[in-house]
């Protein structure tokens, strides 16, 4: 007589070893390291909501390179102000993404 194969779950596995498709995402973004790409996108876009109008004005380009962030500017006088509250600038990017994922600021 033949027997039977009776299917049993691993422990600890509800739904038979299928993943989460969040967990499924994070494990592609850390194999890319898109996780850190992102984040700095993010910085980018915060850029513009910390500083606000009248320096988004004067802002040429922003781009994140070695975890350096590069501003360019039209405005002599915005580019100094900025360069006396960089470490405040700073701060308050990286606290509003959560890591830090800027090391410096250049204003260019």
């Amino acid at each position: 007589m033949e027997e039977e194969e009776i299917y049993t779950p691993r422990p600890g596995k509800r739904n038979g070893g299928a993943q989460k498709m969040s967990e499924i995402v994070l494990a592609i973004m850390q194999e890319n390291n898109m996780g850190r790409q992102m984040l700095e996108h993010r910085a980018i876009d915060l850029w513009k909501v910390i500083t606000g109008p009248t320096v988004i004005r004067a802002t040429r380009a922003v781009y994140i390179k070695n975890s350096v962030m590069f501003v360019e500017l039209s405005s002599s006088v915005i580019r100094n102000e900025l360069i006396y509250s960089k470490s405040k600038v700073l701060d308050n990017i990286n606290s509003a993404v959560g890591q830090n994922v800027i090391q410096d600021i250049v204003f260019i």
